[in-house]
């Protein structure tokens, strides 16, 4: 069966992507609503791969953002000890939009039951305990928490300090977004209030399963608080979601173009004629066309002459940089 998720995870896993989220499912009205256990926790999802480890690749996991809602094709559950939320599946795709991180939603999907993390307040789990637990994953909001670099480390240098239910924990940060806000500007990230951690176990290593920091999820009201300045932030996600829809569709839509046109040069017919559509086919055939620059550059007093102001009205321009591709 198909199975829908929120992401709240998209990190780091041996050269691949771990991801995972809150399943969800649609109502009557098309609203999303969280699934739950039992006990009231929201029900979480890892999707993993046929490979040793279940990593997702970096290609499949590429578009998927944090708070993007994902669709699992052909979900199979196939738990590993506390690993009881592996999936598998056929094919793992972004639906159209994605939620907006407000404090609200993130309070919906908190783990409210379990004040120790992982069982115990450590930074590992041993082996031979794993089996106790029956959770993996959690979306926790620390009493405070820091961000820091621990330069004796060779591995797992970059670390989140952090207070929950009044104990101390300190365990690896594999979020690929925070990391590199993180190395851009170290000092934002010293003092962190109001913040939400995604934290998961992570499979046996040297005999123990160690605790991560997953993904790190500032709210709108927490980022439009600590950084006013920074008030482009909530348009910038809205953009790239409406933007993300666009081109999805947009590409959709030059595909079915192509395609139609191949139909018509085909079967040979000029116009095709339906209810709501009408088609026509226009051959390729070779056009003039005004260089206006270049007539500028040439012609300027000419171009002066014949120019007239026209005021125009104030507007914007919104071109999406390349390196966000």
């Amino acid at each position: 069966m198909d199975k829908y998720f929120i992401c709240l995870a998209n990190s780091y896993k041996h050269g691949g992507r771990c991801v995972a989220g809150i399943e969800i499912a649609f109502d009557a009205e098309g609203k999303p609503v969280i699934i739950r256990h039992p006990d009231g926790r929201p029900r979480w999802i890892r999707p993993i791969s046929n490979d040793s480890d279940g990593s997702i690749s970096n290609e499949i996991a590429q578009d998927i953002k944090l708070l993007s809602v994902v669709k699992l094709t052909d979900a199979v559950p196939c738990p590993d000890k506390a690993h009881v939320e592996d999936t598998k599946f056929s094919q793992m795709e972004c639906q159209h939009g994605c939620f907006i991180p407000s404090a609200d939603l993130m309070e919906l999907c908190l783990d409210n039951k379990h004040q120790a993390i992982f069982y115990f307040r450590g930074k590992a789990i041993p082996a031979v305990m794993v089996e106790r637990l029956d959770y993996s994953l959690m979306l926790i909001k620390p009493d405070k928490a820091q961000a820091y670099v621990d330069e004796e480390r060779e591995k797992s240098k970059y670390r989140m300090k952090f207070t929950y239910y009044g104990s101390n924990y300190d365990f690896p940060i594999t979020d690929p977004v925070f990391l590199e806000a993180f190395r851009t500007k170290p000092e934002c990230y010293t003092d962190l209030k109001g913040i939400y951690l995604t934290l998961s176990l992570g499979q046996e290593f040297e005999g123990f399963h160690y605790k991560l920091v997953a993904a790190v999820i500032q709210t709108e009201e927490q980022l439009f608080q600590e950084k006013a300045e920074n008030w482009f932030d909530k348009y910038e996600r809205e953009l790239t979601c409406l933007l993300d829809q666009k081109r999805e569709i947009d590409d959709r839509i030059a595909a079915l173009r192509k395609d139609l046109l191949q139909q018509m040069e085909l079967k040979g017919e000029e116009k095709a004629v339906s209810t709501r559509f009408t088609v026509s086919y226009i051959p390729s055939k070779t056009i003039m066309q005004f260089d206006s620059k270049l007539f500028r550059e040439e012609n300027k007093e000419l171009y002066v002459k014949y120019c007239k102001p026209i005021q125009k009205v104030a507007s914007i321009v919104v071109r999406r940089n390349i390196n966000d591709e």
